[in-house]
Order: structure tokens, then sequence, then C-alpha cells
């Protein structure tokens, strides 16, 4: 495990992050499972336990679509941005969506080259941490209807727009407020073996940077 200092504000986060790794190629190997983070309550031990059975789970289980990923990142334009409704009918034409999928239980999503394009990840949060998380967002209630935008989805406005989003069934009210400590690592090819499915074959000009 990394060094980090104690207190820092994301300690916590990081410690679980690293246990939920550890277990994952255990688990996905069938070995015996590693021994928990002393710094980690009961809860959160559950939660991360969930998560990283989820996770094998999906892993073990992986769903290929007729798909290639690679060429459909080369088609998208560098740095895309706002909505271009000429530029997204070309990609369709090219890249037609496969058979419709039944997803019912943790899977991995593959494309033809069984690069991995999707985690289905149901119940992987511990229902404890739904409930938290569900108590936290009520308090921001204000600022969450603020970031919707009304109206006509123009420019880089498109991600907050209205029609993304649904009324909620728990009385959150809909929103987004950008506070992701991941935001700069996406779009980013992951490290380790996560992001192919064993006995895979990429296509010469590997991943691309999506």
């Amino acid at each position: 495990m990394n060094p980090i200092p104690p207190d820092w504000a994301l300690t916590t986060t990081h410690i679980a992050s690293e246990y939920i790794c550890r277990q994952f190629s255990p688990l996905i190997a069938g070995k015996p499972n590693v021994l928990p983070p002393l710094e980690l309550n009961f809860s959160i031990l559950m939660g991360c336990s969930n998560l990283a059975s989820k996770l094998a789970n999906a892993y073990r289980n992986p769903v290929t679509i007729n798909f290639d990923m690679v060429r459909y990142v080369d088609a998208l334009q560098m740095m895309e941005k706002g909505i271009k409704p000429e530029h997204e009918e070309n990609l369709l034409a090219c890249y037609p969506p496969d058979c419709q999928i039944l997803l019912d239980r943790p899977a991995v999503v593959c494309d033809k080259f069984r690069v991995i394009v999707l985690w289905y990840l149901p119940s992987a949060i511990d229902l404890a941490i739904q409930n938290d998380m569900v108590a936290a967002t009520a308090k921001m209630s204000a600022p969450l209807a603020r970031s919707v935008i009304r109206g006509a989805a123009t420019g880089d406005k498109w991600r907050t727009h209205e029609s993304n989003f649904y009324p909620s069934q728990h009385g959150v009210t809909p929103g987004c407020i950008n506070m992701s400590p991941t935001w700069f690592l996406q779009g980013h090819p992951p490290d380790g073996p996560c992001s192919f499915i064993p006995g895979s074959e990429v296509p010469s000009g590997g991943l691309g940077n999506p």
C-alpha cells in the first residue's frame, strides 16, 4: 500500500480503494482473501467486500458485442464538446448498435476484441452507504437545482441539460455538481489487467486515448 499522510482528507477513501483492489485479484483467481486494514470500521469493510465481490463476479461474466471501440474512438473528434447532431448521425451510421442485450447480473460488456467498454454492477454500493449518500445529497438541494440548464442544449451545456435528469424516487433534487476527485483521470487508459478479458487480441494501434 502506498504511504499517505494520515491527516489527508481522502485517507479513508484511499485505504478503502486499496483494500478493494487487493481483494479483486484473489477473488477472480480463487485464492484466499487478504486481511482487512485495521483503519476501517466494520461498515466500511462490509461495503468494500461487497464491491470487490461484485467486481469479480462481473469480470467472470463477460458479454461480447459486435463493436470496435478502438476504431470508434479514432472517429471521434479531439476534445468532443457540445452537441453536434450531424456528427452523431454519421457515427451512428458507421457504428450501428448491436443487438439488444438484457443484463440481469454483474457483467462486463466487451467489444469484439474483448476490450472492456462497460462494467455493469447492480447493488455494488452497500445499502448503508447508499442511505448515507442520499442523506448527504438531500442537503445540496439548492445548488443541485441551480445546476440544471433549461431550454435549448447548446455548446458545452448539454451535460447538465434538463433532458438528462428524471424525478428521484427518494426525494433527492435532480442535478449535477462536479466534485469528483478523479475528474482528471477520466479518459485515460487504466493501469493493470482490468481493461481486457484474458485471451483478447488488441488490434494494431493500441487502445488510443479516448
